[in-house]
């Protein structure tokens, strides 16, 4: 026994035995109240073991923080992966979590690898929740993931553990009978008389951080109190009212982190001492612990919640200075999310706004929007006007984020401060009011007159490239297409394209070639919602050769759904799944993943149009639109979802999710949206009964396309309006217009039958063998190639040939879209 209450690890031998399932499932759950022990358990119990250990502590509810740092739990494993995963960013909506956990499956864990997050109960983030039961139901093998939590894990545990992939620890088994409080008293020396021992039983209810608490005060007075005491009272009492001054400073200064390291702790002590107080406390203290392996001490959440317990009564001054050491300890590790979180706290927006100079804006827009709005709401304005850098990607992120009102008076501060200054000399000043005149230019979407007029003042202006815009983001805010985004005026779409080709040089010289081919995509979609086909294949083809040449994959993957669009008229079904296939793998060796919600609207849009429901992405069809995803692409995803709900007979549902999506639509000025939108809702009123109204409605669309000749829209869902379309062209104005439609439609539905029948014949059970089908069931189970492997006893090797084999046979580039075509078959 060492003295003065050094620590005695004590645990239950039940428990030790129910941690050995952490061998057995995929996912363990610890879930207890604070201070029962979970964390020392586990970390006793995995120290004893011959296995890799990775371990990540949960210290508040940033979501990004959490997703940076468990990136990082995999850089020695696979940095490849642990790259690409930060990429992805947090898979809080299920197109990202399939990504990541397939990235997840391709790695090679050391048999057994076990993954850590302790503190879980912090998150509360149920799209992490998601990710880590997906995770499990992938059963990679030797990985084992060990929830740590006060709270309980996810809303599916019980399901998982009916299943078999988890196993729960709750309480129970936590709490030390009265022979087990027997025994921890006797690792202190202490012998507690009957009378003792039967209040500590009473008084403690087997939690063992309050017996600890009560022998340490014990081993101090001798006698056990008889009042009872709050968990506090007996820390403040036995370990921090003991301690001398000095401690006493040292641990209120560190009690701003949760774990640190020994520069963390000489950073904000900035005495000199700091690694021969940390050894003083963790040889004789129960409450801070040392991890040789990764430099890392901890506080005990019960010791440090009594410590900002502490920390909260200090002066304000004092704990502004300690906030802001902490926050310029951040920046000097990367950790921009901290930092702003910190220097926020402490007050300092001088340093606030300056992290945000250099922060990335992805680690902005994965943050959530009310943070980011507070700090520059609260910033005073003559610090705003020192960092106008900051200023201005915030406008950015306010267009991003849909707040219009607070982006139009940010735009009005920002236009204002430029103007008012007289620290800015006459260079400068031009300089930022070209990159203002970028900013007015987004405000504009989607007027590309206003828009490229804005563009060509910035560029006279910067003469150079903007040193502010996001050059991953896409011209068409993540939508398939050009024509949709900025098709805003009947009877304007050619003078729109035109502008688009005359001026959109000027934005290519802002932007560093950033969307380039941009003009010609646009102008191929004229030519095929015009139905003048071989122009479009022509100049789509020019769109994909200038954008490959500058690696723009948002244009490239407009662009090949434009020829795969041009593929259907034509019947080559094999052109589109080679396509689809060779796009998907693009994106997905891209470091932008976003553009996998682009690709998703195109493969979902071409599969709509064949009435294929079950190859439309889940996320679509279903209308669980990614937070993420830009508000002017959301009608475009509704678009696929109403032609899927006209494929499956729900013509109500068409009908009331087109009303609502009319106004959405007119804020955005999507003409091309609202074409296909009444469409489809006139589609639905047919079906319904509901002749007159849909003839309205079929008739609205007519005139507007009518001035443009855009036909295409009325084309793709001739099959639902054929005979709206022959009972509207006697009385409508735009009789011609309906005319060429009724004469283009019906080689082209008759072609698409034609691939529909070769895509049942390709989909079709026969066209599996028995241990493709075996295979296939797997993958739509969620199991990862080597779990595959395990389970059939072969190769992996066997396994990735046999599904490379299967997406050549069934034409798709992806096990979600693998997995859709077998729950659709039943293979």
């Amino acid at each position: 026994m060492h003295p003065n209450g050094a620590r005695q690890i004590y645990i239950r031998k039940s428990l030790s035995r129910s941690l050995q399932g952490i061998w057995e499932y995929p996912l363990t759950v610890l879930q207890a109240p604070m201070g029962y022990g979970k964390t020392t358990a586990v970390r006793e119990f995995l120290q004893g073991c011959q296995a890799q250990v990775l371990w990540q502590s949960v210290f508040d509810s940033s979501v990004a923080a959490f997703w940076k740092g468990f990136c990082h739990l995999l850089i020695g494993i696979d940095p490849d992966c642990a790259q690409r995963l930060a990429a992805i960013g947090v898979p809080g909506d299920r197109v990202f979590r399939e990504e990541a956990v397939e990235l997840l499956s391709g790695v090679k864990f050391a048999d057994p690898t076990v993954i850590v997050i302790d503190d879980y109960h912090y998150l509360s983030a149920p799209g992490i929740d998601r990710f880590f039961e997906r995770l499990t139901l992938s059963n990679i093998p030797g990985l084992h993931i060990v929830i740590v939590s006060r709270n309980k894990f996810g809303e599916n545990t019980a399901e998982l553990a009916l299943k078999g992939y988890c196993l729960v620890l709750d309480r129970r088994q936590f709490e030390l009978t009265p022979a087990e409080t027997a025994d921890y008293c006797k690792l202190y020396g202490v012998r507690l008389k009957e009378a003792e021992a039967a209040f500590l039983e009473e008084y403690a209810e087997g939690w063992i951080s309050a017996i600890y608490l009560c022998i340490q005060g014990y081993r101090q007075t001798g006698r056990l109190e008889r009042q009872p005491a709050s968990l506090h009272d007996l820390i403040d009492r036995v370990i921090y009212q003991p301690c001398s001054h000095e401690i006493k400073e040292f641990l209120t200064a560190i009690s701003v982190y949760d774990n640190f390291s020994l520069a963390q702790a000489e950073n904000i002590w900035q005495k000199g001492d700091a690694g021969e107080l940390l050894s003083r406390l963790t040889a004789f203290n129960a409450f801070i612990t040392f991890d040789q392996s990764s430099g890392i001490y901890s506080l005990h959440n019960i010791f440090s919640a009594y410590l900002r317990h502490i920390f909260d009564r200090q002066e304000l001054a004092r704990r502004q200075a300690l906030w802001k050491l902490a926050g310029e300890w951040y920046v000097s590790a990367g950790n921009h999310i901290s930092a702003m979180e910190h220097f926020y706290k402490a007050g300092d927006f001088e340093q606030l706004m300056g992290t945000l100079d250099i922060a990335h804006s992805a680690e902005s827009i994965r943050q959530p929007k009310e943070i980011i709005i507070r700090y520059f709401e609260e910033c005073p304005v003559e610090i705003m006007q020192r960092h106008l850098r900051a200023g201005f990607r915030h406008a950015f992120f306010l267009f991003m984020v849909n707040e219009p009102a607070r982006f139009s008076r940010h735009v009005s501060e920002l236009q204002h401060f430029i103007n008012a200054s007289s620290a800015l000399d006459a260079e400068n000043r031009r300089k930022l009011l070209g990159e203002l005149a970028i900013i007015k230019g987004i405000t504009a979407y989607n007027d590309v007159d206003a828009m490229l007029a804005q563009f060509e003042t910035a560029w006279e202006l910067l003469q150079g490239p903007s040193l502010v815009g996001d050059p991953k983001g896409s011209l068409t805010l993540g939508a398939p297409s050009m024509i949709y985004s900025y098709y805003r005026e009947s009877g304007g779409l050619q003078a729109t394209v035109q502008t688009v080709l005359q001026k959109i040089s000027y934005f290519y010289r802002l932007s560093g070639d950033h969307g380039y081919g941009s003009e010609y995509f646009m102008e191929a979609e004229l030519y095929y919602n015009t139905g003048d086909f071989e122009n479009a294949e022509i100049t789509a083809h020019k769109a994909l050769q200038a954008a490959k040449s500058k690696n723009q994959t948002a244009i490239i993957i407009g662009a090949s759904f434009l020829l795969m669009r041009l593929a259907l008229v034509k019947g080559d079904w094999r052109y589109i799944y080679d396509t689809l296939r060779q796009t998907r793998e693009l994106v997905k060796q891209q470091d932008f993943y976003p553009n996998i919600h682009t690709q998703d609207m195109s493969e979902g849009f071409l599969f709509a149009c064949l009435g294929r429901r079950g190859r439309i992405p889940s996320w679509i069809a279903e209308g669980d639109l990614p937070g993420l995803l830009p508000p002017p692409c959301h009608p475009f995803c509704h678009i696929i979802r109403l032609k899927t709900l006209l494929a499956d007979g729900r013509h109500r549902e068409a009908v009331g999710i087109a009303d609502a999506l009319v106004a959405t639509v007119g804020y955005f000025h999507n003409l091309l949206a609202m074409i296909y939108i009444y469409c489809c809702q006139a589609a639905a009123l047919e079906k319904l009964g509901r002749r007159q109204e849909a003839l309205g409605i079929l008739e609205k669309a007519i005139v507007i396309a009518a001035p443009d000749n855009v036909i295409m829209p009325f084309v793709e869902n001739y099959e639902y309006l054929a005979e709206l379309l022959a009972a509207l062209q006697p009385t409508c104005p735009q009789r011609n217009v309906i005319v060429r439609i009724r004469k283009i439609a019906p080689p082209i539905i008759e072609t698409w039958q034609g691939i529909r029948t070769k895509m049942e014949e390709a989909e079709g059970k026969l066209r599996l063998s028995p241990r493709e089908k075996e295979i296939a069931g797997l993958v739509a189970a969620g199991l990862s190639n080597p779990a595959i492997g395990k389970q059939l006893n072969i190769a992996e090797d066997t396994v990735k040939k046999t599904l490379k084999k299967m997406f050549l046979k069934l034409g798709v580039g992806s096990r979600t879209a693998l997995t859709r075509i077998i729950t659709e078959q039943q293979i």
